[in-house]
C-alpha cells in the first residue's frame, strides 16, 4: 500500500494519461480546447471538439486468444467480471528508474459491474511520472471504441492542501459498456531514483473476487542484482527465469492461468492470507527502512520557538510524565487536523514538524513525527512506529518492502511503560489504540535502529458495552424505560467518532431513533448523549423512554419479550450458509453485559419466566439469569456474552452457527405476569392445584388459559 503502484485488489487502477511532464498542471483537466505543445489558445479554441466514435483498431494476438477463451457470466454467476489480463512489464534501469508497462483486461458480466469503467489511479508527482498506451472498449458486435485524450481527467484530490500538491489522480470513463462488452487499457508508469537509490521493492496479487483468465508479472533485472521474491499462499508458483542472450539482464516470469475467484465469507480471514500474492525486493534487512526512514524524518523533527511554549502552556499543570504525555497527545490528536492519505501517496518523507504545527493540518506520518518532537520537548521520549493497519501478520517474517506499511503512529516511554500513541484517532484517549491498530506488528524507529513490536490488542474488560436498564411496567401494559449504556473499546471510539460530526439536533434524532431498539412507537422524555469530545473513560449515554407498547396484552397477562428489554441487540443470524469454505476469524476479545430490572405494577404478579441459560461455542459463550425478587416485585435478567479472539475452523462451522441460533432464539423468551385477582377457571397447576395469590410458581409449570 505504501507504494501504489501494482494492483491492489482490483481497484481498476488504470492511468489512461498524456505523460505528466507534458500533460497540464496537476488540478487541472485536459480539454479538447487545451493548447498542445506549440499550440496557441486562439487556434486550440477553434478546434472543434474531439467526440469519442468506433474506430478500426485489430486486436492483438494475445487479446483475440483471451477474448475467445473468457469465460461467461453463467460459469461464475456470482461474479461481476472476468479479469481475462491482468499483466506487468517491469524494467529495472542501470541508473535506477523502473519503467512497468501494465494492462488490464475485463470482462464485464451484468450491470453490477459498470462501476469497473470508471478508471482512476493515484500516482506521486514527485518521482512519478504516467502515459497511456491504450484504452478501449470492445463492443459484443466486434466494435471498438477508444477513449480519446479529451477524456482524460487528471486531478490533485489534495489540492487544497499545499502539503500534498504532488499526490495526482488520473481518471476517465470508458465507452460504450454493455454487458459481455471487454474493456482493455494498458499505461507506462515510470519511477524515478529519488526514494532509495539503488534498491527496489513491488507487490503483485494474482487471484482475487473475481474469476482470472491470465495474471503474469515479468521483471527485468540487471544481471549482477539480487532479486529476492516470495510467493504467498502458493508453493507451486516458480519464477521462469532467463538470461538475455547479451548477458547483462535477467528476466523473471511468474505466471499464473485459469484461476477461480475466492468466495468471500463474513469473518473470513484478510485477504493476504487467502488469495495468491508476491513481493519482490532487493533491499536486504528490516534495518535498511528503518534507517532510511530515520535520514527522512530525523531532520524534519525540528522544534521552533512556537512549539516549545505551546509544549509549556499544555504541561504547565501537569505534574507527572503520564499527565504531560497524555496533555500533548490529546493537543496533537485534536488540534491537528487529519488528512487521510495512505502512508505513500505523497511520498515518504514526513513534512517538517513546524510546519504541520503551522498549518494545523497532516497525515499519519506529519502527526506522528509532530507528537514526538512535541514529547521530546516535555523531556518524554517517543519514537514513529510503521506499521500496516488491519493486519495481524508477522510483518517481520516477510520479505523487507515498504509496501509492508501503510500507517505511522508513535510509541512514547512514559515512567517505564510503553505507550502506544496514534494521533490521527481523534476519538481514542491516551492509552487507547484504535481496533485497526491492535494486533499488528509494527517496526519501531528507535534512533533509526529497527525493533519489530506487536501492538496490544484488547483484553475483553477493555473493550464492549455495559448495558443497565430500569422499566416500570404499568397495568395497561405500557412502561417508562430508563437506559444507561457504558461503551468501551471500539464501541466508544465509533460512537464518539459519529457524535463530532453531527449537530445537537442531530443528536437528539439519533436519540430518538436508538429509542426505537428498546420499544416501537417509544418516545425520548430525556437524554444525554455526549457530544463526544470528552476522551476519558467510557463512553456513557442515557435514555429515558416512554414505551406505550412494552407488553403484548391479554385480558388477565401482560407479556413482556426478552428481546429488546436491553436495546441494541442483533435479530440476524451472520451465518447462514450450510457450509463453509475459510476459518472464522475473531479478532479481537470483547464482553458484553446487561442488567433488566422490571418492576411490577401493583395488582400483578409474576406469573411465568424462562429458564437460566448457558449458550457454549468456540470463543463465544452467552450466558442468561431470570431471579424474581422476593416479595415477587422486581425481575433481573442479567446476560454477559464474553468472546474470545482466535480461528475457528470450517470444521466447527455448525457449532457456531446454532450458537446464534440459539442465542437469536433466546431472544424470543417472554417473561408472563398476571394481574390480579385470579380466578379458579383462569388458571389449572398439575394435580389440580389452585394456585396461591403472589406465590412465586416454579418455571415452567403454568399452563396459561388468556
Amino acid at each position: 500500500m505504501l507504494f501504489i503502484r501494482r494492483r491492489r485488489i482490483l481497484v481498476l487502477a488504470a492511468c489512461l494519461t498524456v505523460p505528466f511532464l507534458t500533460g497540464p498542471a496537476a488540478g487541472q483537466k485536459r480539454t479538447a480546447s487545451t493548447p498542445a505543445k506549440g499550440e496557441k489558445p486562439e487556434q486550440a479554441a477553434a478546434k472543434p471538439p474531439q467526440k469519442t466514435k468506433p474506430v478500426v483498431n485489430p486486436l492483438d494476438p494475445e487479446l483475440r486468444e483471451a477474448i475467445k477463451s473468457a469465460p461467461n457470466a453463467s460459469e461464475w454467476p456470482n461474479s461481476n467480471a472476468a479479469r481475462i489480463l491482468d499483466l506487468v512489464n517491469v524494467e529495472m534501469k542501470p541508473d535506477g528508474t523502473v519503467v512497468a508497462d501494465y494492462r488490464t483486461t475485463l470482462k464485464l458480466f451484468n450491470e453490477r459491474a459498470r462501476n469497473l469503467a470508471e478508471v482512476s489511479l493515484p500516482y506521486n508527482a514527485s518521482y512519478q511520472t504516467l502515459s497511456v498506451t491504450k484504452a478501449r472498449t470492445i463492443k459484443k458486435d466486434g466494435r471498438v471504441i477508444e477513449v480519446s485524450p479529451s477524456e482524460i481527467r487528471v486531478t490533485s484530490p489534495y489540492s487544497d492542501y499545499a502539503l500534498y500538491d504532488d499526490s495526482v489522480v488520473v481518471g476517465f470513463s470508458m465507452p460504450g459498456v454493455e454487458d459481455d462488452c471487454i474493456i482493455d487499457y494498458s499505461w507506462r508508469e515510470t519511477t524515478k531514483p529519488l526514494l532509495m537509490p539503488g534498491q527496489f521493492w513491488d507487490f503483485w496479487a494474482f487471484t482475487g473476487s473475481e474469476p482470472v483468465t491470465i495474471s503474469r508479472y515479468v521483471l527485468k533485472a540487471p544481471a549482477t542484482k539480487n532479486i529476492n521474491f516470495r510467493v504467498y499462499n502458493d508453493n507451486s508458483i516458480k519464477p521462469a527465469i532467463v538470461t538475455t542472450p547479451d548477458g547483462k539482464n535477467k528476466l523473471y516470469t511468474w505466471k499464473l492461468e485459469h484461476i477461480k475467484p475466492i468466495e468471500v465469507e463474513p469473518s473470513m480471514p484478510a485477504m493476504r492470507e487467502v488469495h495468491v500474492w508476491m513481493e519482490v525486493s532487493t533491499l536486504s534487512s528490516w534495518q535498511d527502512i528503518s534507517g532510511w526512514f530515520w535520514k527522512l524524518a530525523r531532520p524534519q523533527a525540528v522544534a521552533t520557538d512556537p512549539m516549545r511554549k505551546t509544549v509549556e502552556s499544555v504541561i504547565a499543570s501537569k505534574r507527572t510524565d503520564r499527565e504531560k504525555a497524555a496533555a500533548i497527545y490529546d493537543w496533537v490528536a485534536n488540534r491537528v487536523r487529519y488528512v487521510g492519505l495512505e502512508f505513500g501517496l505523497s511520498a515518504f518523507k514526513p513534512h517538517a514538524a513546524p510546519d504541520v504545527y503551522d498549518k494545523l493540518y497532516g497525515d499519519c506520518k506529519d502527526k506522528a513525527l509532530l507528537l514526538v518532537t512535541m514529547l521530546n520537548l516535555a523531556g518524554i521520549k517517543a519514537h514513529p512506529v510503521l506499521l500496516h493497519t488491519d493486519d495481524r501478520k508477522q510483518t517481520e517474517a516477510q520479505l523487507p518492502t515498504l509496501n509492508a506499511f501503510d500507517h505511522c503512529i508513535a510509541l512514547a516511554e512514559v515512567d517505564g511503560v510503553d505507550v502506544w500513541l496514534d494521533a490521527t484517532a481523534e476519538t481514542c484517549a491516551y492509552g487507547d489504540i484504535p481496533e485497526a491498530d491492535r494486533g499488528s506488528q509494527g517496526l519501531v524507529v528507535k534512533d533509526g535502529k529497527a525493533q519489530f513490536s506487536t501492538i496490544p490488542r484488547y483484553v475483553a474488560e477493555e473493550n464492549g458495552i455495559d448495558s443497565t436498564t430500569k422499566v416500570a411496567l404499568k397495568q395497561d401494559g405500557s412502561a417508562s424505560v430508563k437506559v444507561q449504556l457504558d461503551m468501551r473499546g471500539e464501541a466508544a471510539q465509533q460512537l464518539r467518532s459519529y457524535v463530532r460530526g453531527i449537530t445537537p439536533e442531530q443528536r437528539k434524532q439519533a436519540a430518538q431513533a436508538m429509542a426505537q431498539s428498546y420499544t416501537v412507537g417509544g418516545i425520548v422524555t430525556d437524554y444525554s448523549l455526549p457530544d463526544g469530545i470528552d476522551k476519558t473513560g467510557p463512553y456513557v449515554m442515557k435514555l429515558s423512554v416512554s414505551a406505550p407498547n412494552r407488553t403484548r396484552r391479554t385480558k388477565n397477562l401482560l407479556i413482556l419479550p426478552l428481546g429488546g428489554i436491553s436495546g441494541g441487540s442483533s435479530r440476524s443470524n451472520p451465518f447462514v450458509k450450510e457450509d463453509r469454505i475459510w476459518p472464522i476469524v475473531v479478532e479481537e476479545a470483547g464482553l458484553q453485559k446487561t442488567e433488566t430490572v422490571i418492576s411490577l405494577p401493583d395488582g400483578c404478579i409474576v406469573e411465568d419466566t424462562p429458564p437460566d441459560l448457558n449458550i457454549v461455542a468456540p470463543l463465544h459463550n452467552y450466558q442468561r439469569t431470570v431471579a424474581v425478587s422476593p416479595d415477587g416485585r422486581t425481575v433481573t435478567v442479567r446476560t454477559t456474552s464474553p468472546s474470545k479472539p482466535g480461528r475457528i475452523p470450517p470444521s466447527d462451522y455448525l457449532q457456531v452457527k446454532g450458537y446464534y441460533d440459539k442465542v437469536l432464539n433466546a431472544a424470543e423468551d417472554v417473561i408472563v405476569i398476571r394481574k390480579l385477582p385470579l380466578s379458579p377457571k383462569e388458571v389449572s397447576t398439575p394435580g389440580d392445584e389452585t394456585p396461591i395469590p403472589g406465590r412465586i410458581p416454579e418455571r415452567g409449570q403454568i399452563k396459561i388459559k388468556p
